[in-house]
């Protein structure tokens, strides 16, 4: 997906204004009645003559009459200031020349004349969210739908809203009430996988993707729409079926192609990106061969692709990134440093430079130039996991264990299934000599992730430590087992057996060892190995 600014959905949400009609049950006028008390006195001739100016504009409008239509409305409220209808006219032509703050004056009129008004609520409330009033907009929708809670538009609308407000639970309450009125509609759907997505709940936006595509499946544009939201997710595989089905229905869509592409990689499947990329041609499907290649590990064949995409579009920052992520990879860390600084030249609101500038300035050991870059990162956005446990990591190798601990459980408290940074976390406090608060760290990673190597492999240390040999040998097995390059373990597990007097078993787990050809590290050198492994850039943004 590419990266950028996200363009607020809440501009979404004007679509029902465009045709400029009510979303109530009369569609076909805005003067429909909007009082539904008791009908005002027909006696006053200022009345009647408001009434059949009213009239005219209204046929003017319905003719497309615009400028007749507001001179008739004009008249109206001159005729007879509280006729809420004429009000409600001209707020919809003022909304429809881009005059939305007149607008939002003319509708605010009519709920004052008219407090029971849908249509005024309603449209106050669609315009309010055009100016970026959000709370007023979500005020007003909330109303209109007390008012009449079977317009499937103010239900969709407020929604649509709810979500953008990280509400979900309350938008798919909303959603579920505008597909019950609002029939067989694309974009209710739509939004009902999103707010599913938004809700953690991903069974339920698969079985409402599916059961929506019962219906809607036969458009590619739905089916793309559909497709980034899982991308978007982190749910590649899924997101892979709705590209496959719109590559179907668009066979000849090159933006397709290359979604389908980007959706195979992330899922795992380099080789099939590839073999949708063979008639490369422009500098994206170059981005995405190189993205395949790497995740393939033939970095050559990356390096050849990454250089023609930039070639063709030197001034795109994903490009500059990618390129830059290849140099870190083979040890080209200024050149590296060079890519980056353009690419948040271009891009300056984009985190993911800075953090890779951290990375590369890890590397390089520049300790405080790689904290500096991660404050920009963090700055752009703070609930970055990756920048934190990357800011912790500086700190704990200039000695400052404790202050990197407090930077690594923020990680925690935003990312509390993560295995890795509970592996982290056991590591630091062992750097620092707290055994015995590391041993429930490493304990917790295993238990989030039983087949992750590391921490078998310290915990068994510090059994051993408590000469606990039997349990001592069962975490370094495990260790081994999952994880059979991990060398240090070997050398642990020797030593566990040769105190269990297992002579045999003693000599075999040592000979492995050297055939790795280590020596034993501290843990300070295996903190940093540690560091650097997560360090592994993503091979496609």
């Amino acid at each position: 997906m590419q990266h950028g600014e996200r363009k607020s959905l809440l501009f979404l949400v004007f679509a029902s204004l465009c045709c400029w009609s009510c979303p109530c049950s009369d569609q076909s006028s805005f003067a429909a009645p909007i009082l539904q008390s008791k009908q005002r006195s027909q006696a006053s001739e200022n009345v009647s003559s408001a009434r059949s100016h009213l009239a005219n504009g209204q046929r003017a409008f319905e003719a497309r009459k615009f400028q007749e239509a507001r001179a008739e409305l004009e008249l109206a409220v001159r005729a007879d200031p509280r006729l809420a209808e004429a009000y409600l006219g001209l707020g919809l032509l003022d909304f429809q020349t881009g005059d939305t703050s007149a607008a939002i004056q003319r509708f605010r009129k009519v709920v004052e004349l008219a407090p029971d008004s849908f249509q005024g609520h309603y449209y106050l409330g669609m315009a309010s969210l055009r100016e970026q009033k959000v709370q007023e907009g979500l005020r007003e929708l909330e109303r209109a739908v007390a008012i009449d809670p079977r317009q499937a538009d103010a239900l969709y609308n407020l929604g649509v809203v709810l979500l953008e407000l990280n509400r979900p639970e309350e938008a798919l309450s909303r959603l579920r009430q505008a597909r019950e009125h609002g029939s067989k509609r694309p974009d209710i759907a739509y939004n009902l996988v999103r707010a599913e997505l938004a809700a953690n709940r991903l069974e339920d936006a698969r079985q409402e993707a599916d059961d929506a595509a019962k219906i809607f499946g036969s458009d590619a544009a739905w089916r793309k729409a559909v497709g980034e939201l899982f991308l978007r997710n982190k749910q590649p595989g899924i997101a892979v079926a709705h590209f496959s089905e719109a590559a179907r229905l668009e066979p000849g869509s090159e933006e397709t192609r290359r979604q389908l592409a980007a959706a195979c990689i992330e899922a795992g499947d380099a080789a099939r990106a590839l073999s949708l990329l063979e008639t490369a041609t422009a500098a994206e499907d170059h981005y995405l061969a190189a993205s395949a290649y790497l995740a393939l590990h033939r970095l050559p064949e990356a390096d050849r692709e990454s250089q023609l995409a930039l070639q063709m579009a030197p001034r795109d920052a994903r490009y500059l990134l990618q390129r830059a992520r290849i140099d870190q990879r083979v040890g080209r860390h200024q050149e590296s440093l060079e890519l980056l600084r353009q690419a948040s030249e271009i891009e300056p609101n984009w985190a993911e430079p800075y953090y890779s500038a951290g990375v590369t300035l890890y590397l390089s050991r520049r300790y405080e130039d790689a904290r500096q870059s991660l404050d920009r990162a963090l700055q752009l956005d703070p609930n970055s996991v990756r920048s934190l446990f990357l800011y912790s990591a500086t700190l704990v190798n200039q000695g400052r264990n404790r202050e990197g601990e407090e930077v690594l459980l923020r990680a925690i408290a935003l990312d509390p299934s993560n295995a890795r940074l509970y592996y982290h976390l056991g590591a630091i406090r062992l750097r620092d000599n707290r055994a015995a608060e590391a041993e429930p760290a490493f304990q917790k990673a295993i238990h989030l992730k039983p087949d992750f190597g590391l921490p078998h492999y310290q915990l068994g240390k510090l059994l051993a430590r408590a000469n606990q040999l039997d349990q001592a040998a069962q975490e370094l097995e495990a260790a081994v087992r999952y994880q059979s390059d991990l060398a240090q373990a070997y050398y642990q597990l020797a030593r566990v057996y040769a105190r269990l007097g297992r002579k045999d078993e003693s000599e075999r787990a040592l000979s492995t060892f050297n055939e790795f050809k280590k020596q034993e590290e501290s843990p300070d050198a295996e903190f940093t190995d540690a560091v650097q492994k997560e360090l592994q850039p993503p091979d496609r943004q």
